[in-house]
C-alpha cells in the first residue's frame, strides 16, 4: 500500500497529509498515521500524547480555538462526514502571520491537516453528522485555552452555512483585534530555535 504524501500549504508549517485508501466492494482501508511519513516531514510522531474525537451535527461550527502558549500542535482528520476546516496563523514571527487557509476534510479522501502550535483552527460540519479526530502533542490545559470570534470581520472567512450552531463559548468569543496585542506574549516575537512541529 502506498505511503501517505505530505503537501505543504500556503501557511508556514501547516501540512496536509494525504493517504491512499484501498477501496473495494467491502469498503475501504486507510493508514491514518505513519511514523516514517511524519519523520520525513520533520515531525516526531512520539510527541503526540493525546487523541480526542468530537461528533457534531450539520451546521455546527467549533472555533476559532488555540492556546495562550506556543504548545499543542494538532493533527486533525474527519473520520465521518465532511467538514470545512480553517487554520489561522497567529505567530507574530511567521511569514504568514494573520493569514488563513481553508481545507475540505472528509471520510473519502481522508486528508489530515497539521495545525502547528501558535495557529488557531475552526471547522463547520457540512453533512448530517461528522466525527473529527485530533491528535495533540500536549495534554489538555484549560487554563491556557483561548478563542476568538468565528465571524471575525478582519478574516471574513466564507463559511458555507451562514447561521451555524455555536457553543456559548464560541458565541461570546472576542474579535481577533481584542487578543492581537497578546500574541507576542503568547507565542514570542522571534522564531524559536526549537519550534515544535515546524514542518521543515
Amino acid at each position: 500500500m502506498a505511503e501517505p504524501s505530505v503537501v505543504r500549504t500556503a501557511l508556514e508549517g501547516v501540512l496536509v497529509i494525504a493517504p491512499t485508501p484501498i477501496l473495494d466492494e467491502r469498503g475501504f482501508f486507510v493508514r491514518t498515521m505513519s511514523a516514517d511519513v511524519l519523520a520525513g516531514a520533520g515531525l516526531d510522531h512520539r510527541a503526540f500524547v493525546q487523541e480526542n474525537q468530537s461528533r457534531s451535527r450539520l451546521g455546527t461550527l467549533r472555533g476559532f480555538h488555540m492556546r495562550r502558549h506556543l504548545s499543542e500542535a494538532k493533527l486533525v482528520r474527519c473520520a465521518r462526514g465532511t467538514i470545512f476546516e480553517v487554520v489561522v496563523d497567529l505567530r507574530p514571527w511567521s511569514s504568514t502571520f494573520i493569514r488563513w487557509q481553508q481545507f475540505l476534510l472528509d471520510d473519502e479522501a481522508h486528508r489530515q491537516v497539521l495545525v502547528p502550535a501558535g495557529c488557531a483552527h475552526a471547522y463547520q460540519v457540512l453533512t448530517d453528522w461528522a466525527d473529527v479526530c485530533y491528535k495533540h502533542d500536549a495534554y489538555y490545559a484549560p487554563e491556557l485555552e483561548a478563542a476568538f470570534a468565528w465571524n471575525d470581520p478582519e478574516l471574513a472567512v466564507p463559511w458555507p452555512i451562514e447561521q451555524p450552531n455555536l457553543s456559548e463559548r464560541d458565541r461570546l468569543a472576542p474579535p481577533l483585534a481584542a487578543i492581537r496585542p497578546d500574541l507576542g506574549t503568547w507565542y514570542g516575537t522571534e522564531r524559536p530555535a526549537d519550534e515544535p512541529f515546524a514542518g521543515g
